[in-house]
């Protein structure tokens, strides 16, 4: 509870600006999250002590018995996510979270704190270099030995209104109610995110995934995904890019639109179809940015006149790139009527459905809850 409480104070004065209300206190929004803090120091006691590998260690370390793998190019061996000691800790803590829920101890939101807690760790501890599309092979690297520690997560209060969803973007942004700034960072290549970040999206499935011994069962590749867990995003078509950019700019309701690109090794500068980087790239965005039936007015910005391109493409010379932001002030219309945001087909095949939807902050709610804070009536 100790190291707890120190964490929390670091991250709360890190980012109190960002999240506390002036009249909400760090001091009394960490006795409003004793409940919380207690639940994870007791977690954190109980994925210590554990010596009993789980689905974890057996499908995603190198002590794993179905850990196993065969690349295409025929090379074999065992994935190798996390350390021995993380694992095993990960093969207690997730479990319990699951009984919890399936017992109808937790409610959705304590649940999603406690994953949040998880979720967050994982990205420190993890033994890949940024994604989860691949591991180190050979090794554990000295972030993924440092002992897994669940921290609060920096929870805040807040007047705004928020809306979440896991969906597809293009869907989603006919729905998402009216806002200032939409800021979007589409992919740009053909790199799927469901693939490169499935062991994330796996790891927040696991306490409410209705079957898991059989998604287990038909885990595939290197990496080890479930193939119906995943999704192909129009953005990582080059045939689509553009279309579906232009789409998204005329369904979303947002006063302006920021977009960052860089121009790199990319749908326009594949490595395997370019010998030199072209700019057609920033000149097909800049297109539609000037584009009058959707924007009043836009700007291009070099964010950064030069960085390091750190792709780990074993060999290659590493590239300076341009990075920019494009700025348009929307032209505004009235929806036509309205959509239903459809669950994606793999919440639906997996029982999440219900569990990862659309969200919408009451606003009743979120004021009652501002005071409670206030008050430590929370």
């Amino acid at each position: 509870m100790e190291r707890i409480h120190i964490e929390f104070l670091r991250g709360a004065k890190r980012a109190s600006g960002a999240y506390l209300p002036s009249h909400v206190s760090a001091s009394d929004l960490w006795r409003s999250l004793l409940p919380l803090a207690r639940t994870l120091a007791y977690l954190q006691s109980l994925g210590e002590a554990n010596a009993k590998p789980g689905p974890i260690t057996e499908y995603f370390t190198q002590w794993g018995e179905r850990a196993c793998f065969v690349s295409q190019r025929g090379t074999a061996g065992k994935r190798n996510y996390f350390s021995r000691e993380n694992a095993l800790f990960l093969d207690a803590v997730l479990p319990t979270i699951r009984r919890w829920w399936q017992k109808g101890e937790l409610s959705l939101t304590e649940a999603f704190l406690l994953m949040t807690s998880i979720l967050e760790e994982i990205t420190i501890t993890a033994n890949v270099n940024g994604t989860f599309h691949d591991f180190n092979r050979n090794r554990i690297w000295p972030n993924a030995q440092q002992d897994f520690f669940l921290r609060l997560p920096i929870t805040f209060a807040s007047k705004g209104r928020f809306e979440a969803a896991n969906n597809d973007a293009l869907p989603f942004s006919s729905v998402v109610g009216p806002h200032d700034v939409c800021y979007i960072d589409p992919p740009y290549n053909f790199r799927q995110y469901t693939a490169y970040y499935h062991l994330l999206n796996f790891v927040a499935a696991f306490p409410f995934m209705e079957e898991l011994a059989g998604y287990l069962s038909k885990l595939e590749y290197v990496r080890g995904q479930q193939p119906e867990d995943d999704y192909s995003s129009d953005f990582c078509y080059k045939d689509r890019f553009v279309t579906s950019l232009r789409s998204l700019f005329d369904n979303v309701d947002s006063r302006y639109v920021v977009l960052s690109y860089y121009s790199g090794r990319n749908h326009w500068n594949h490595w395997s179809k370019v010998d030199k980087p072209t700019d057609q790239g920033l000149r097909e965005l800049r297109a539609i940015f000037e584009d009058r039936t959707i924007f009043s007015d836009c700007e291009v910005v070099p964010a950064l006149d030069v960085r390091r391109n750190y792709q780990s493409r074993v060999g290659e010379q590493k590239q300076l790139v341009n990075e920019y932001l494009f700025w348009g002030v929307k032209k505004r219309a009235m929806r036509k009527k309205a959509v239903d945001l459809s669950a994606l087909g793999a919440n639906r095949r997996f029982g999440l459905d219900d569990i990862f939807k659309h969200v919408i902050s009451p606003r009743d709610k979120l004021q009652d809850s501002i005071v409670a804070f206030a008050s430590g009536e929370a």
